[in-house]
């Protein structure tokens, strides 16, 4: 397994873990990507917003932290859009 920081957007910090997997095709044997992502406030290395799996297998490690970051940041966009900013308490506050 990998680590990664895909990147930074609107406060957060997106992480990423990505793990090799071998399969089985009809022809052979191909490596694909398994890959679980994460979120945390920018300024907190503690607080993990939460951990979230990919369902998707992979052909590359670069296509599926592209895919992450692209997720990522929609999920973001809509929790700041549903205004969980503006919670009381919420780990989203700075």
């Amino acid at each position: 397994m990998k680590d990664h920081i895909v990147g930074r957007y609107r406060g957060f910090v997106i992480e990423a873990r990505t793990e090799p997997r071998t399969i089985r095709l009809s022809d052979g044997v191909a490596l694909r990507y398994c890959v679980t992502w994460s979120l945390r406030p920018r300024k907190s290395k503690q607080k993990v917003i939460g951990d979230l799996a990919d369902p998707i297998m992979y052909e590359s490690e670069s296509v599926a932290l592209t895919s992450v970051d692209r997720r990522a940041r929609a999920f973001i966009d809509a929790m700041l859009a549903d205004g969980a900013e503006q919670m009381p308490g919420s780990l989203l506050q700075s």
